[in-house]
């Protein structure tokens, strides 16, 4: 618990600065939009930087109002910018999502006609064209009064123009018939044109560095499991990586679907938009659920899943004028889902899992600025800094990383530990069964000898069979207690025909890595020295050169062929714990591969170094 709220306490200050960050990007403040005028002669964007255009427009409905035109015609409202005009309300009744409209904002700038100034805009539902007086400065798609005139266009833009006069009005025609809500739905920032530029680049940058890391974080953790497949984690991870990629870039830059300049920007734009949010939740179910399986997170996934194959058919088959009405179930899902998230986590972390409460953080974290910005796209709050989401992304994803490469970790190390407990179980049974044969022999005129063989045979098998301690290193005195244990055992059964030599060093206490020397030594006596009628010596030494030990293993037996050689670095026999699998071992832990010297008639002598402190 001391160490979540170490993190947590660790990410609220990065959020704050994160933040205070974001709310410097534009240098905007509420502006002074009031019943239709905006006062800019104590504005000095020289210092004052870029300024947004929130609040109170003139708003003409179902009218195309031209600047020619203004003085004839009376505004039915004053409407509240941004916000969808679905929430506006017109002799009693709400407005529909469907129609057009005319936004006008009477600006005194206290500027000398001809200075250039610039817009930065996101998007309008699903049409607009902008007019300074009667100059068109900006558009989106084609207006229309009626949905064949129509043709919807989402793109965010920056435009450059210079004003007619000291005051002049900005009249903003916007038409929707593809969407269920529509309206000036997004704040529009003002100001001289290099700071306007480079608000956008920099918008664009944030996008790109984000949309960038989700990408890479993507194709890493794919890899991962192409690698190995048994973390099923991982794939569900980078899916859930892609997602909110696209979902990111579906309420921000849009830059994926101008990637395909053919597109219908508009109605892509819509179905990538909810198909994306859909599935946010149920790749995220799914991630936690490959975490913390259990009986809850499967129902749980199971009902998610439903519904977003329902929802998804929905998009295939209706336009998005339809599906588009629905849009909060999507969002109150999502919600809904991480919600539930946070409890599959919460039910599936124990005392020892110190990631556990990393993780509901985190999405604790998500889901609360999740929420603020759905909020905040729906126009229900308002504020300088706009999104949070993308910095809560940032770092949900980077803990997420954490938890993966700590699993990953546990999973190597589990791996190992049952790696070690198959070698630990690959005792030759008829090696068990000619030294029990053995003592038993000697035991008849040798008691004294036969007890000692029993003490060595009971090292032996404690050292091989032991699986309590699965690590990979133990001190270099047990490892050659081992093998003297297995020497011992096979010289009282080949008696004089084997013959074992250990050169060691001072220092037994340097930890190596285990079931490396004896098996070298009884390969070299199995398929070295034995097959010869007369026998013959093994040669072990192992000496110490600065921060590397050397080992060695030496006999004067049959030899080997190169062709021999080639297939049994390539290919275990089978029979106890193989040279292949000792060479695979070296390469994994240091790199380093058996260098192996042998000739027919002339013996084998196998080489290998590892690293020590």
């Amino acid at each position: 618990m001391k160490l979540a709220k170490r993190y947590l306490f660790i990410f609220l200050i990065i959020i704050t600065i994160s933040l205070e960050g974001c709310s410097g990007i534009t240098n905007s403040t509420y502006s002074n939009v009031v019943n239709g005028e905006l006062d800019l002669r104590q504005w000095d964007f020289l210092t004052d930087g870029n300024i947004n255009l929130n609040g109170e427009w003139e708003f003409y409905w179902n009218k195309f109002v031209m600047y020619k035109d203004l003085e004839d015609e009376k505004p039915d409202l004053i409407a509240s910018v941004p916000n969808i005009w679905n929430r506006y309300t017109l002799n009693g009744a709400a407005l529909p999502g469907e129609g057009y409209a005319t936004y006008r904002l009477h600006i005194v700038s206290g500027l000398p006609p001809g200075t250039m100034l610039g817009l930065s805009l996101l998007t309008f539902s699903s049409a607009y064209t902008i007019y300074i007086n009667d100059h068109m400065v900006a558009s989106n798609g084609r207006v229309g009064a009626t949905v064949s005139e129509e043709a919807g266009e989402y793109r965010p833009q920056a435009v450059f123009f210079t004003i007619p006069a000291s005051e002049f009005d900005m009249i903003v025609h916007v038409s929707n018939f593809h969407y269920a809500r529509g309206g000036f739905w997004d704040t529009m920032l003002m100001g001289l044109p290099g700071d306007i530029q480079k608000h956008r680049e920099l918008m664009m940058g944030k996008e790109i560095f984000l949309l960038g890391a989700l990408a890479i974080i993507a194709l890493f953790f794919a890899a991962i499991f192409i690698l190995m497949p048994e973390l099923k984690y991982s794939l569900y991870f980078s899916l859930l990586c892609l997602v909110l990629a696209v979902a990111v870039d579906m309420v921000g830059q849009l830059i994926i679907p101008q990637l395909i300049p053919s597109l219908n920007l508009h109605n892509v734009v819509i179905f990538m938009w909810y198909t994306s949010t859909n599935w946010i939740f149920v790749c995220t179910i799914l991630y936690v659920h490959e975490l913390y399986p259990s009986r809850f997170s499967g129902i749980v996934l199971k009902v998610f899943l439903a519904s977003a194959v329902l929802l998804q058919l929905s998009y295939i088959l209706f336009s998005p004028a339809y599906y588009s009405k629905f849009g909060y179930i999507n969002e109150s899902l999502i919600i809904a889902g991480v919600f539930f998230t946070v409890i599959i986590v919460a039910r599936g972390i124990n005392k020892n899992d110190k990631t556990g409460w990393l993780n509901i953080i985190s999405m604790f974290i998500a889901l609360v600025t999740f929420i603020h910005d759905i909020l905040y796209w729906d126009n229900f709050i308002n504020n300088d800094f706009g999104e949070v989401f993308y910095v809560s992304l940032f770092i949900f994803m980077l803990i997420q990383m954490i938890i993966q490469a700590q699993r990953i970790q546990v999973f190597r190390e589990q791996e190992t530990a049952a790696q070690l407990v198959f070698l630990q179980a690959q005792i030759k049974p008829h090696f068990l069964f000619n030294a029990l044969n053995t003592i038993i022999a000697i035991s008849y005129y040798d008691g004294n000898k036969a007890r000692n063989l029993l003490m060595d045979f009971s090292n032996y098998l404690r050292r091989t069979i032991d699986n309590k301690n699965l690590s990979q290193f133990a001190p270099l005195k047990k490892e050659i207690e081992l093998a003297q244990s297995y020497v011992e055992i096979q010289k009282a059964r080949f008696e004089e025909r084997i013959e074992v030599t250990f050169e060691v060093p001072e220092d037994l206490e340097v930890r190596v890595p285990i079931l490396m020397l004896q098996p070298m030594i009884e390969n070299a006596v199995v398929h070295g020295i034995l097959p010869r009628p007369e026998g013959g010596q093994v040669e072990v030494l192992i000496k110490k050169e600065g921060k590397t030990l050397q080992f060695t293993v030496r006999d004067n037996g049959i030899g080997m062929s190169p062709e021999k050689l080639d297939t049994v670095l390539k290919h275990d026999s089978g029979k106890g714990v193989g040279i292949a699998n000792v060479d695979r071992r070296l390469k994994k832990l240091f790199n380093e591969r058996l260098q192996i010297n042998s000739s027919p008639g002339t013996g084998t002598e196998i080489t290998w170094k590892i690293p020590v402190s």
